[in-house]
């Protein structure tokens, strides 16, 4: 055996190791591409680039020159100043300019474009996205894209192709009720845990949502044209949440991932939403579905269990037999790019400014949107307790508050919040000094960097936030000062921000006790907690984050063909074909619904005398070895089939094993901790009082909650909370599963299930050459899941052995795997009956086969 090494170790350790190699290009998809696109005369082709000068700032054009020597008075000038006669220095982001069309990066979403971008490095890409209010340069008007003609498309096409491999998408008037609608109205403030309070008829929603979905159809419609074998596709938001199902159906085989950059509220919240189920369909639709932090990927699988009953497994959502895994990837931002903007040439004379306004005084920063998620009027109440409860601080301490206008009416709270300035400076402020400084402006790069690298303290007091990379971008300017950071527990990066100060923001007294530990904290602990985060927002780049997600993407699309798939009808003749030239054949056969048909009272499945005929003449031919693998107890399959002879049976899904011939059943779970039981029982009795015609089944390894003879919605209803209300309880905290029947819950210890036992008994019996197995519902996908494996790990040994030759197709073969469901049935089996009665009427015929051999 080759030693084991650290680099072997870390390609088997999440998000670490090697890149996965992909034969195609990552396609890259984001409601806005990264570019501002507007139409003037000037018919002059220019690009000039955006990268930030290593060691001298880039030559200025001769006009931006005088511009710069007009500007001199203001270079250095406090923030305010600087706002209103700024005229940048030199160009700091990239223009491209073609004929009439003049595109220029856009500034907004830095850490998602660079992370996209980094994917560059070694992969092919290709971006695709809404092109954004096309505006004519002239008047300032927005141009619509129906005025666009089919020329003016294909030049700014190719522009575009040309300028960053991107594919635009033109949007008609639908993407206002898109994006400014159902987005921004509807989704983002859900999100954020902003129930509506506003009164309304439902008919601007409805129409916000038909918007939403012709969006979302539009964009599937474009990725599918672009899509070829061998792509991946990325996408990003809460913006193109359908689009990963309709992508599903134009393109089954299409490994999909998209990431969620908002937060995802709780279950409670999340039902809110008439469009829930549409909404989380169209999730699902996806190979990986990825968030900033575990407890917003836990809200989603609670949603998906309580709204649409699907089965959470260790690795994401089971939604018929489709394994959907979901994972956490918090994102970063380029720090090597925020570093070199905060040694900028005119950072510097702005620090100085401000130092100069506020000298000998400590300097609170805080840089938020104008959004009641942000919790700017919170921090202002946070900060008047600060000053009430520590005197000493008066006078030695300023908050400079800069707050940028967002998009939507958020005239209220912004009165509020100037309401609050004006109260703190009134009580608190004098004619030489003024406690609070609020900048309701937007502000330029280099003032950004310039006031997060002065300050002593960085204040984020967020309510809802779905990562919050100030934060990040603080912690890189401090590099020299090391100030502390006060960091809203709300906030996505609360939870890999360990080092900062972590607040409530509803707690003021908590505030202002954190704001005067990190004002008298000791060089060393701030120097100690600097480092570890510092450490953190290094790695965590943006890059790691596209790279994590696209590898964590590719492992979870690798396995897809051993995922559930439409399954085909069964022709019987070819089963029986291959039956008669098989020499040893092995078995296995589940009971109800399989065997027998479902029934309202369970001890009504009796078998018939038939069915019992059958199967004792197969288990007379030597080259059959038959089991019966049932959730029944061992007392019922032993009245009902202990009869037959060299029959194996296996009870409550492979706990209890009783091979053919034997007369003792042998516990597979002698040595298993069976202490959960106790708190199942209490909760399968609490929805047992509380949902008419539901009863509890108790068996020695398992507990069943059956509602098959309660009112069918309201049972339905009653499960999905049943299931959720175990997940959070028990299966959080205890080795064991939940099975979600047909109309029931069932509890049972983890690995132990009939996939397990059907291993087992491979292991056994090796050499099999001809397999049948047959089942109707989840717990029978475990054996179908096995023996596929089986199968495959076959196949790939032939592989790796140099037989090309050989295809998936011809190794499975001599797989029978049988579900009984309606046509069409998403399963792990290969094949598909529609009846019991199909499947005995198959054993029937093997053995009448046996007969005639």
């Amino acid at each position: 055996m080759s030693p084991l090494t650290a680099e072997k170790v870390a390609d088997f350790l999440p998000l670490s190791g090697k890149m996965p190699h992909i034969s195609g290009r990552i396609i890259n998809v984001t409601h806005q591409i990264p570019y501002h696109i507007s139409r003037s005369s000037n018919s002059v082709s220019t690009v000039v680039s955006d990268t930030p000068s290593k060691s001298k700032p880039a030559q200025k054009p001769e006009t931006e020159e005088e511009e710069e020597e007009e500007d001199d008075g203001v270079t250095a000038a406090p923030v305010s100043k600087v706002t209103r006669h700024h005229r940048r220095g030199r160009t700091l982001r990239a223009k491209f300019r073609a004929a009439e069309w003049m595109i220029v990066q856009n500034r907004g979403h830095g850490a998602l474009n660079a992370g996209l971008q980094s994917l560059n490095d070694e992969y092919q890409t290709l971006h695709i996205g809404w092109t954004g209010p096309i505006k004519d340069e002239s008047n300032k008007v927005v141009v619509p894209s129906e005025d666009l003609t089919e020329e003016d498309k294909t030049k700014l096409s190719g522009l575009l192709m040309e300028t960053g491999h991107i594919i635009p998408i033109f949007l008609d008037s639908k993407s206002r009720g898109h994006y400014e609608g159902y987005c921004k109205e509807v989704l983002w403030p859900l999100f954020h845990y902003l129930v509506w309070t506003n009164d309304s008829n439902g008919l601007a929603e409805k129409q916000y949502w038909e918007d939403y979905v012709a969006v979302n159809r539009q964009f599937a419609e474009t990725i599918a044209a672009q899509y070829r074998p061998g792509d991946i596709i990325f996408l990003n938001d809460y913006h193109l949440l359908l689009v990963p199902e309709m992508l599903r159906e134009l393109i089954p085989d299409a490994p999909i991932g998209l990431f969620l950059h908002a937060t995802f509220p709780s279950s409670e919240i999340f039902r809110c939403l008439s469009t829930r189920k549409e909404l989380l369909s169209g999730l699902l639709g996806a190979n990986l579905v990825g968030f900033q932090t575990y407890s917003y990927a836990r809200h989603f699988i609670g949603a998906c269990t309580r709204v649409l009953g699907c089965e959470s497994t260790q690795t994401g959502v089971n939604v018929n037999g489709h394994i959907v895994s979901v994972g956490t990837f918090p994102i970063g931002i380029d720090a090597n790019r925020v570093d070199q903007f905060r040694t900028e040439p005119n950072v510097a004379p702005k620090m100085k400014a401000i130092r100069s306004m506020y000298a000998g005084k400590k300097i609170i920063i805080g840089r938020d949107k104008l959004d009641s998620t942000k919790g700017v009027l919170q921090k202002l109440h946070a900060f008047e307790k600060f000053l009430h409860d520590y005197p000493e601080w008066r006078k030695e301490v300023v908050l400079v508050q800069v707050t940028t206008p967002t998009y939507g009416d958020n005239s209220k709270l912004e009165n509020k919040v100037s309401e609050a300035v004006s109260h703190i400076n009134s009580l608190y402020g004098s004619l030489e000094f003024t406690p609070v400084h609020h900048y309701y402006q937007d502000i330029d790069r280099d003032e950004y960097y310039a006031l997060l690298s002065v300050a002593d303290v960085g204040l984020i007091t967020s309510l809802r936030d779905g990562m919050n990379t100030t934060s990040l971008e603080y912690i890189i300017c401090q590099q020299e000062s090391h100030g502390p950071l006060i960091l809203s527990e709300f906030t996505g990066t609360a939870g890999c921000l360990s080092a900062a100060l972590i607040v409530n923001p509803f707690d003021y007294a908590g505030v202002a006790k954190a704001l005067n530990e990190a004002l008298l904290m000791s060089p060393d602990d701030k120097l100690t907690r600097h480092t570890q985060l510092f450490q953190y927002v290094k790695e965590h780049s943006a890059a790691y984050w596209a790279k994590s997600f696209v590898k964590q993407l590719v492992e979870s699309t690798q396995n897809f063909s051993l995922q559930s798939q439409t399954t085909p009808a069964l022709n019987p003749q070819s089963l029986i074909d291959n039956y008669k030239q098989s020499k040893k054949r092995l078995m296995f056969f589940d009971y109800d619904g399989t065997l027998a048909p479902i029934v309202s009272v369970p001890t009504d499945a009796k078998p018939t005398p038939e069915m019992l005929s059958y199967l004792q003449e197969l288990c007379n031919n030597p080259q059959n070895e038959v089991w019966v693998v049932s959730g029944r107890d061992q007392a019922c399959l032993e009245e009902w089939l202990g009869g037959i002879k060299n029959l194996g049976l296996s009870a409550e899904h492979g706990c209890f094993v009783k091979a053919a011939g034997s007369t003792q059943w042998t516990n597979i779970l002698e040595n298993v901790d069976m202490s959960w039981k106790k708190d199942v029982v209490e909760i399968f009795d609490y929805y047992t009082e509380r949902t008419e015609g539901s009863f509890v089944e108790h068996k020695k390894s398992s507990i069943t909650w059956h509602y098959r003879m309660a009112d069918e919605e309201y049972g339905l209803f009653q499960a999905k909370e049943c299931q959720n209300h175990l997940e959070n309880s028990v299966v959080a905290k205890m080795p064991v599963e939940i099975l979600v029947g047909k109309k029931n819950l069932e509890v049972r210890p983890m690995m132990v299930n009939k996939g397990e036992i059907v291993k087992r008994i491979m292991a056994q019996s090796p050499g099999a050459d001809f397999i049948v197995c047959a089942g109707d519902d989840k717990t029978d996908e475990d054996m179908f899941r096995t023996l596929s494996a089986s199968y495959f790990s076959r196949y790939q040994d032939q592989l790796n052995s140099g037989n090309t030759e050989t295809t998936w197709k011809d190794t499975k073969s001599s797989l029978f795997s049988v579900t009984v469901g309606p046509p069409g049935k998403k399963s792990m089996a290969n094949w598909q009956v529609e009846t019991p009665a199909d499947v005995v009427d198959l054993i029937a015929k093997m053995a009448e086969a046996d007969k005639q051999a």
